[in-house]
């Protein structure tokens, strides 16, 4: 056998060594990817889709989650239509057996009434929970102590909506606050009156919480002779004559055709239905900022009580050209630039 032979035969069999040990380390690799499986995340919406305020926090939260494949499955509470203790403590059963029954990886839950009839009853259990788009503190839920916890809170933007108000309203200067009455909107009216002393100039003339649409309606006809402009906090619970709650679509049409005060709250889907102004809550911040968290979980392996609890503090301004025109009032080109403009009442676009 020549020497270059000899080369050729030890250079074919390095080869095919180099071969086999990549073909055995793709083996391994594909057995590694094949043992990790996709996470589970299970969604307890408070409220119902389609609807932007929760649409939007769920595709917020797989942006924050940059997991594309992870296995969602979504569970709606409802309570706009499901608005009963007795009700709600229903669909949270609900939610409850599909946990039990799906054995998720991690629970993603959003608004309050979510913390209240599915959270509390995993505090301080290994399943871990995070949240967005709640009003309320998590001691208010049974939750300041649960380890397996944590989430986002909703601050509303008040200040900087009055602010916006008064810039297309100068004298908008006598604000009245106008909610149903479910428990969840106390700490937001809290924090309403603790931040007027960062509005000189600025009274809250009312405060009223009502129960049924009739209220509301005599309330809001009340509101010219003492307030200059009006906060509309939540209007999902307000019992019409057949005690069933009336659209809250409805209620924000009512106010556009039957009242004349400018009127600014929180939700990028009032301005749509006739709210003149907001700094609104941007619910897709929410949702990211909850699936941030949840990477830090399932992904780093931080244990939940180790993420704080806290707002997210970026708001997205927002402009009913609509309800300006109705109203009258001329909105300087630099404020429309630097807002999301609202041309139409949702009532009046065409049908898809």
């Amino acid at each position: 056998m020549t020497t270059r032979t000899l080369r050729r035969r030890r250079l074919l069999g390095s080869l095919g060594a180099l071969a086999c040990a990549s073909v055995a380390s793709t083996g391994v690799l594909a057995q590694a990817s094949a043992a990790k499986k996709p996470f589970r995340i299970f969604h307890v919406m408070s409220f119902d889709s389609p609807w932007r305020w929760t649409d939007g926090q769920l595709a917020g939260f797989k942006e924050g989650l940059n997991e594309p494949e992870a296995q969602f499955r979504v569970f709606q509470m409802d309570v706009k239509r499901n608005s009963t203790s007795e009700a709600k403590e229903r669909k949270g059963q609900e939610a409850r057996a599909i946990i039990e029954a799906w054995q998720p990886d991690l629970v993603y839950t959003t608004d309050d009434d979510a913390q209240s009839f599915v959270t509390r009853h995993y505090a301080n259990k290994p399943l871990p929970f995070v949240f967005s788009g709640v009003n309320r503190e998590p001691k208010a839920h049974g939750l300041h102590e649960a380890a397996n916890v944590t989430g986002v809170l909703e601050h509303e933007h008040f200040v900087e909506s009055i602010r916006l108000l008064q810039a297309m309203v100068p004298s908008a200067r006598r604000i009245a606050v106008i909610s149903d009455s479910s428990p969840h909107w106390s700490p937001v009216i809290a924090r309403i009156r603790a931040s007027m002393a960062e509005l000189p100039g600025t009274t809250l003339v009312a405060v009223d919480q009502v129960k049924t649409f009739d209220e509301f309606m005599r309330t809001m006809q009340a509101y010219p002779s003492l307030a200059d402009g009006v906060v509309h906090l939540g209007i999902f619970a307000l019992a019409g004559p057949d005690g069933k709650n009336v659209p809250y679509q409805k209620v924000q049409q009512w106010v556009v055709e039957h009242t004349r005060l400018p009127e600014v709250s929180f939700w990028i889907d009032r301005i749509h239905h006739g709210v003149l102004g907001s700094v609104t809550v941007s619910e897709r911040e929410q949702g990211r900022a909850a699936g941030r968290l949840a990477r830090a979980i399932l992904v780093e392996g931080k244990r939940p009580d180790s993420l704080p609890v806290q707002p997210t503090v970026k708001g997205h301004p927002a402009i009913s050209l609509a309800r300006a025109r109705q109203l009258g009032i001329p909105v300087k080109s630099s404020l429309l630039l630097s807002a999301e403009v609202v041309p139409m009442f949702e009532w009046e676009k065409p049908p898809r």
